[in-house]
C-alpha cells in the first residue's frame, strides 16, 4: 500500500533469502528502496504485521 493509495491484495512468500511480495493487482510506482508495510486488513485500524525495505521490482507479464 502506498500512503496516498489503497490497500492492495498480495501474497507472501518466504524464500531462503528473505520474503517476496506478489501484488496481485498491478501497481504503478514501486522502486528498490521504498517501505513495504504489511498490515492484517484493509480498516484504518488494522495492525501492523511486518515490513521491510524493497530489494527489486520483477515484473510479470501473463501470455495471451
Amino acid at each position: 500500500m502506498r500512503s496516498t493509495r489503497p490497500p492492495q491484495p498480495a501474497l507472501l512468500r518466504w524464500t531462503d533469502g528473505g520474503a517476496e511480495v506478489e501484488l496481485l493487482r498491478p501497481e504503478d510506482g514501486v522502486s528498490p528502496g521504498q517501505a513495504c508495510v504489511l498490515y492484517d486488513g484493509e480498516d484504518p485500524r488494522a495492525r501492523v504485521l511486518g515490513g521491510g525495505v524493497i530489494a527489486r521490482r520483477a515484473s510479470l507479464v501473463a501470455a495471451a
